[in-house]
């Protein structure tokens, strides 16, 4: 066999060893394949007076963000409440924040709402404890803007330039009883906080026409 045979016959064997190792190595790492996209959350519907449906799931109304009216059972900010609604904003930790008309209807008990509840008059918001009435302190002043008599029933009010932050703050505080109405500091602690107002969307009733 010529130099040259022999030189082709050991590139041959030589190439059959690499084809040889390359089979029998670790197999290539299948491609990965993308996550699949998070799906987007539903885009809340609001009416065209400002209400929003229930947040669920199950009996949750909502988590304390806006509040479930009774009446007309769907979800808003406080200002929906101010006129025209006698009762109670209540929270209850399996429900969230509910007002409950005077005239409530039947089988709307709620037996795990706390006892620190908003009273509504048709004019004012009222801080007041379910089982020991109306909160009366520091006593009664001209300045509140109403007369003894209804004083004596409904106590004091939260003040009107804080109705939101300072009513959400009552309603959720850890001790009521101490919660400082008016006082500076806890006015700058709940500025951020209270029940929000939604805002309408192009799918929502009456957003394309502007009501």
């Amino acid at each position: 066999m010529s130099l040259t045979s022999r030189n082709a016959s050991a590139s041959l064997v030589l190439f059959g060893l690499i084809a040889l190792a390359s089979c029998g190595g670790d197999p290539s790492p299948a491609p990965r394949t993308a996550p699949a996209p998070v799906p987007a959350p539903p885009s809340i519907v609001v009416d065209a007076d400002g209400g929003t449906p229930k947040r669920g799931p199950g009996d949750l109304y909502n988590a304390c963000e806006r509040v479930w009216c009774l009446t007309h059972l769907k979800n808003y900010d406080l200002d929906h409440f101010l006129k025209g609604h006698i009762g109670w904003i209540l929270h209850d930790e399996g429900h969230g924040d509910v007002f409950v008309p005077r005239e409530r209807p039947a089988g709307t008990g709620f037996p795990h709402a706390r006892d620190s509840v908003l009273r509504l008059c048709g004019q004012h918001l009222h801080p007041f404890f379910l089982g020991g009435g109306a909160l009366k302190k520091p006593g009664y002043n001209v300045a509140l803007g109403y007369g003894r008599s209804h004083f004596a029933t409904y106590g004091t009010r939260v003040p009107p330039c804080c109705l939101n932050p300072q009513g959400w703050g009552f309603l959720h505080a850890a001790v009521p009883k101490e919660y400082r109405f008016g006082d500076r500091v806890s006015v700058e602690e709940m500025g951020a906080s209270g029940w929000q107002k939604a805002i309408p969307t192009t799918s929502s009733p009456g957003a394309a026409s502007g009501r």
